[in-house]
This record gives C-alpha cells, sequence and structure tokens, in this order.
C-alpha cells in the first residue's frame, strides 16, 4: 500500500459528527455568522476544535479569536478534497455556558466577480458553508447541525479578488436556524500545509496626501484605525503603480478595464470612536494603498502576510546587484504563497503550472517548501481529467484544459516532485503522483503530430516585445522530451526499469524529431540557440561548441541585452557557463538597462515583474526567478542537478571571476547546514557528517568532505 492510499484510509475512518450547515437567507455575498452554543460543569483537557468553513472562515470561542492563521481553510479543487484545521481550544473553555461563533467568507468557493478565469462559474460554486465538532478524547461538546443558529453579519459583500465591504453602522440581525446543507462533495482531509501567517508589519516610507507607500511590494493588507461620524464611509484602494496625479493606478491590475472594483475594501462607520478595520476574508497585492472617504485618519498599518515557510538557504555576495536580485526573488517567492503557488498576488492569484515549476528549484534551495510542494501537487492531480489531460492552473473547475495547458507548463507534475526527491531522497514524493504522471504519458501522443512535435501550449513566454524567440513547436516538444527523460529517471528510482526504458526511448524518439524539424534553421536567435543547447539539438560536441561561441557572439552584438522568454533567458546562462563563457553569462545577468533583471530592481519595489520593462502587466511575478538558482550555481557551484537523492554526495564547480569578491551560501540539508565560502580565489567548504563533494576547479578535481578550502590556480 503507498503513502497515498495510506492516507486515504485514515481519512475515511476520521468520525464526523458534525454536520454541513449554511444560511440560506443571507444576502448575496453577505458573510453568514453561526452560532453554536454548549453547557461544561467542568473545563476538560484536551479539547479540539475541528472546522471547515468554505471558504474561509473566522472562529471565536467565547469571544477570543480561534488561532492567528488566516484565510483558512486551504484552497482546493473542493469536488475532490476539502480541507478542515485542528485547534487546541481547552484554554478558552469555561465552566457553564460557552459560545462558539464562525463567520465564513466566500473565498475561493463562491467568487462572486466576473473574470477570465471562470471562478464564478465554478462546479462548486453555493453558499458559504460549516462543517465543525469540538472534541475531547471522551465526548462531542459541540457538533454543527440543525440545532446551530445563523445571521448576516456585517461583512455585507466579500470577494477575494474585489475586496470588502464592512458596517460598523448596521444594526445586528437576529439570530434563526441555521440549514443542513449538502456540502462541497469533496473528500475532507485535515490540513498539513503551514497556515497563512502575518510575517511583518509595516509602516509607511511616504505619505502623499492620502496615498500611503510601503517601500516595496508584498501581498496582505492594511489595518487601518480612523474617527468619524456614524454612516461615515471609507474606501482603501491597493495597487502597485501610481497615476501622474499621485492616485492609485490599477489599470494593469485589472484584468479587464470593465470590471468596476478590484482590491477596493470599503467601511462603514459605527462612529463609536477611533475604530480599527482590517479585511478577514481577502488578501491583496500592493505597494500603495490610497484612503478615500469622510473621515480622520489615525494609523495605517500594511500587514504583510503569506503561507508561513521556514527560511532553509540564503545567499550573499559583494555585489549589491545580485543581492537586490536575489531579495526580489524571495519577495516575489514569499508574497505568491497563499496556500497554492500564485503567479501574482493581485489580478489573478491562480497556481500556474509553468510558474510553479519555473521557480521550484531557487525555492527549494531557500525554503522549507516540501508540504507546499505536496498541497500543490496533490492539488494537479485532482484537476487532472480521466485522459491525462491538465489544466494550466491548480486548483481549477472550469479554466485551462484547452487553453495554455502543455508540456511547458504540464511539467510541473514531473520536475517538482523530481527535485523534491533529489533534495530529500524520499522515494514516496515519487510514488505519491507516479499514477497521475502515468496518465498523463498515455495521453502525450494525443497532442503531438505525425513527425512527433507538439505545438499544443505556450511557448518561451514573454518575451520582451521585438525580441525573436524560438519556435512553439520547438520550446513544447523539447519540454515534452524533458518529461519523458524525466520519467525514465523516476520510474528507475521507483525499481520499474522496464517502464524506465520505454520512457528513455520514447525521450530519445522526441530528440530526434526535434533534430529533424528544428536542428539546421537560418533564423537564429538567442532563444534558439539558447534552447537548441539546452535541449541537446547538435549532432556533436564540436557543433555544441559552434552554436555556444555564436551564443556568445549575438548576446556581445546585442549589448548582451537578452529579454527572452521565461525558459530561454535562464537557458541562456546556463549553456554559457557550460560552454566557457561564463564572463559573457555574468555580463547578462547584470546588464543595468532594459531587459534585465537589475532594471527591474533599480526602479523600486522588490519584486520581480511579469514584463520585462514593467510598463504593462503585474509588478510582483516569481516566473523569472530562475536566475537565482543560476547564481547559486555559477558562482557557489551548487544546484540540484550536481546532488545525488537525499544529499548523499555533492558535485560543485564555481566560477571564480574578479567582479564578485566573495559569495556566501548556507543551506540546510536533510543531513545538515552546508556552507559555502568563495572569497577571491579560495573556496572553503563545510560538510556535515554523512556528505561529500567533488570540486571541480578548472581542470582540477577535488574529493572534500568535513571542513576543507581550495584554490583557484588558473
Amino acid at each position: 500500500m503507498n503513502v497515498q492510499e495510506k492516507e486515504k484510509q485514515r481519512n475515511m475512518r476520521k468520525l464526523w459528527f458534525g454536520k454541513w450547515i449554511e444560511c440560506p437567507w443571507c444576502g448575496e455575498n453577505t458573510a453568514p455568522e453561526f452560532l453554536g452554543e454548549f453547557l461544561l460543569d467542568r473545563i476538560p483537557g484536551g479539547a479540539v476544535l475541528e472546522i471547515s468553513g468554505l471558504g474561509f472562515y473566522s472562529a471565536r470561542l467565547n469571544g477570543v479569536r480561534v488561532g492567528d492563521a488566516l484565510l483558512q481553510p486551504a484552497f482546493s479543487n473542493y469536488t475532490k478534497s476539502v480541507y478542515y484545521n485542528r485547534y487546541p481550544v481547552s484554554a478558552l473553555l469555561k465552566e457553564g455556558r460557552n459560545i462558539l461563533e464562525v463567520t465564513v467568507g466566500n473565498g475561493w468557493f463562491h467568487e462572486p466577480g466576473e473574470d477570465s478565469f471562470d471562478f464564478e462559474h465554478a462546479s462548486w460554486k453555493m453558499r458559504p458553508v460549516l462543517l465543525c465538532q469540538l472534541l475531547t478524547k471522551e465526548k462531542v461538546l459541540l457538533a454543527s447541525g440543525k440545532d446551530w443558529k445563523c445571521r448576516g453579519s456585517r461583512w455585507v459583500f466579500n470577494s477575494l479578488r474585489l475586496g470588502v465591504s464592512y458596517d460598523a453602522s448596521r444594526e445586528e440581525e437576529e439570530y434563526l436556524p441555521a440549514v443542513i446543507a449538502k456540502g462541497p462533495g469533496g473528500q475532507l482531509k485535515e490540513q498539513t500545509i503551514p497556515p497563512i501567517r502575518i510575517e511583518e508589519y509595516l509602516q509607511p516610507k511616504r505619505v502623499l496626501g492620502r496615498v500611503y507607500d510601503f517601500g516595496k511590494n508584498m501581498a496582505g493588507d492594511v489595518r487601518i484605525t480612523v474617527s468619524g461620524e456614524k454612516g461615515s464611509k471609507l474606501a482603501v484602494i491597493y495597487g502597485e503603480r501610481l497615476n501622474e496625479d499621485g492616485k492609485i493606478d490599477q489599470r494593469w491590475i485589472k484584468r479587464h478595464p470593465e470590471i468596476p472594483r478590484i482590491q477596493v475594501d470599503e467601511y462603514t462607520l459605527s462612529g463609536a470612536g477611533p475604530e480599527v478595520f482590517q479585511s478577514d476574508f481577502t488578501y491583496k497585492g500592493f505597494r500603495y494603498a490610497e484612503v478615500r472617504g469622510e473621515c480622520r485618519i489615525e494609523n495605517v498599518t500594511a500587514r504583510s502576510f503569506h503561507t508561513y515557510v521556514k527560511e532553509r538557504g540564503g545567499f550573499q555576495c559583494s555585489d549589491s546587484r545580485v543581492n537586490r536580485i536575489m531579495e526580489a526573488v524571495r519577495n516575489s517567492t514569499l508574497s505568491n504563497l497563499h496556500h497554492t503557488i500564485t503567479d501574482c498576488p493581485h489580478r489573478e492569484k491562480n497556481g500556474w503550472l509553468g510558474d510553479a515549476h519555473a521557480s521550484c528549484e531557487q525555492a527549494l534551495l531557500q525554503f522549507d517548501m516540501e508540504k507546499i510542494y505536496r498541497h500543490y501537487l496533490d492539488a494537479v492531480a485532482d484537476c487532472q481529467w480521466p485522459s491525462g489531460q491538465l489544466p494550466c492552473i491548480a486548483p481549477t473547475s472550469v479554466y485551462g484544459y484547452n487553453f495554455q495547458s502543455g508540456p511547458t507548463w504540464d511539467g510541473a507534475l514531473f520536475r517538482i516532485p523530481w527535485a523534491l526527491y533529489v533534495y530529500t531522497g524520499k522515494t514516496g514524493w515519487l510514488k505519491r503522483w507516479y499514477p497521475a504522471m502515468k496518465k498523463y504519458m498515455d495521453y502525450l501522443p494525443w497532442i503531438c503530430d505525425e513527425k512527433g512535435i507538439c505545438e499544443s501550449g505556450l511557448g518561451d513566454f514573454l518575451p520582451m516585445e521585438g525580441v525573436p524567440v524560438c519556435p512553439d513547436g520547438m520550446m513544447l516538444t523539447g519540454h515534452l522530451k524533458e518529461i519523458q527523460q524525466l520519467m525514465s529517471q523516476i520510474s528507475c528510482a521507483l525499481g520499474k526499469y522496464r517502464e524506465a526504458e520505454i520512457y528513455k526511448e520514447q525521450a530519445e524518439s522526441a530528440r530526434k524529431a526535434l533534430r529533424r524539424e528544428y536542428g539546421v534553421r537560418q533564423d537564429r536567435n538567442i532563444s534558439y540557440l539558447a534552447s537548441a543547447l539546452h535541449f541537446d539539438l547538435a549532432g556533436s560536441k564540436a557543433e555544441a561548441k559552434r552554436w555556444a561561441a555564436e551564443l556568445a557572439a549575438l548576446l556581445g552584438e546585442n549589448q548582451y541585452r537578452a529579454g527572452t522568454g521565461i525558459f530561454s533567458s535562464v537557458y541562456m546562462l546556463e549553456e554559457l557557463t557550460r560552454y566557457g563563457y561564463f564572463s559573457e553569462a555574468l555580463r547578462t545577468a547584470l546588464q543595468p538597462e532594459c531587459p534585465g533583471w537589475v532594471y527591474m530592481t533599480e526602479q523600486g519595489g522588490a519584486t520581480l515583474w511579469e514584463h520585462w520593462d514593467g510598463k504593462r502587466g503585474s509588478l510582483n511575478h516569481h516566473m523569472r526567478s530562475g536566475i537565482a538558482k543560476w547564481f547559486y550555481q555559477a558562482l557557489a557551484g551548487i544546484s540540484l542537478e550536481g546532488v545525488q537523492p537525499g544529499f548523499r554526495h555533492l558535485v560543485l564547480k564555481p566560477n571564480f571571476t574578479e567582479e564578485i569578491e566573495w559569495v556566501t551560501v548556507w543551506l540546510e540539508s536533510p543531513k545538515g547546514r552546508i556552507e559555502i565560502c568563495r572569497q577571491g580565489d579560495e573556496y572553503r567548504l563545510k560538510l556535515p557528517e554523512g556528505i561529500g563533494a567533488t570540486v571541480l576547479i578548472g581542470r582540477q578535481r577535488y574529493e572534500a568532505e568535513g571542513e576543507c578550502r581550495f584554490r583557484n590556480n588558473l
């Protein structure tokens, strides 16, 4: 029995005494408030609250908020998986009458706003619902059911993308009996992904009238303290750009210009002195917050929050440009962790598969991502069709199956489990999703033509406008080949050698098809050459060296401005380094003008952009974060490509340059902390017990363990 089957059995054995309940007379998009009561003659030990409120809930036991997590439970394909949370609550109980109040917002479960991704038409969409029970080992103290009461709350409107409206002046409604609901349909599972928590509070760096500039892009919201007359209204508008008149510019975070409202919170004052407002059922991507309305503003503080992850690695060097890029990578990665791995925290909030795998190696080198990736890949598998076809975003209900999905994005199902396996050495990561992988392998032939070429999906996505890229069929078929190669390696790791050989033959067949179709072309460009080298299309080592020389020369002619798509812009750096053109790769990586990563970081905001020029689209995207992986590899010598599963052995190949005087890297591996330092021509290592390393410096090869140092004598 595999890990997934054992987990399913545990979930099946879980006993639920509560029922799903709803409030059918609440106003459309008003968050319902549920109330349950029970009596205690003594306070029991070991009391636990188990709860799922869809989309998001906020629970208070005897007037005290339960837990410090935000936007619970985790987002999922609710027809397949529904998550609940557990909280120890004995400390909140009291003798006599106890009251549990739960307010449930729409979240992803009941999205009211129209957009391009059809969540307003999701198959799971229904009124917000609640399921909960409060237990000890001996008895059930409380369980949701028809003896509960419900009413509309003061959250008179709530939408994950559009924002919330809270009317503090509204008279509280009378409680009426709750109604049993059918529920969302998915299997109940205990949430294992870490919760969303506040990382930091930020004060404004500048105040421009009533526009508050917090100095960097982030995900979260603001906590505002105001006072004014009863019935006075205020609005908080969030954005990452300002107009020429200094007001919030939301044009590029509106998916469609006709959307009347996005990232706007509204508050109606009660008039009872200073009032504090923050949104419970949404988050925003922003650098700026603008307050409008008739009120006295006493304080505005930003709350930056995301799914909690531990730091597992770090990178610093003597070059401030590199450090700024790495900080932007970090900020963009963290502000796009809200249960799923999103593309941006404002306009879409979607779990794009391509973005997820494009950044997975740098994320694993820097953060504890195991539970996050498990949750994400479970969502991908939940969204897979019986044919094996995958959507381009996950979770999803309707959108993404017949547009934009394809091998370039679908590769997340293979690349992320393999990276997890390499990092941890645990084959369980591969076993967990192997059935979904096999279904996808059976699906692949359906999207290839008679020549073995795939043109279904996105190619070298989002180059700088006017910059040529390789044909879509070349990029898509190249990713198809790599999926087949990975599947062969995965099958080998699981002892499925016959299947491994079949997938290996398929990958070689795809490489030959690529070589026939795209191996010799006249319209050579940076994207084409970088991709041809990456996909191993050269007929010989000599030909590959000529292509690398041509790539370096072409970059030089272009003043080391790349501006290619999200894949080839990283391939370019890797292939130049592989073939001895590290200096050219470094000049390109540190290009100060547009298009370039340094240009992004020098414009403020401390995040990466969707478009190279930043004139449109999102200013908080992590899909271009593969450069961080290259910095780890090229400057410090470490990459997951050179790691034996579980960090049994490393192959380290640092590059030395006078331009960057020193580099330090630390990494918490499964066997302990690894430390790497390059200072001038000296390379120092500190390896924990159980890890050995092969160090390649120029033509010299060294075997290392423990603490050791080497010198570049070239």
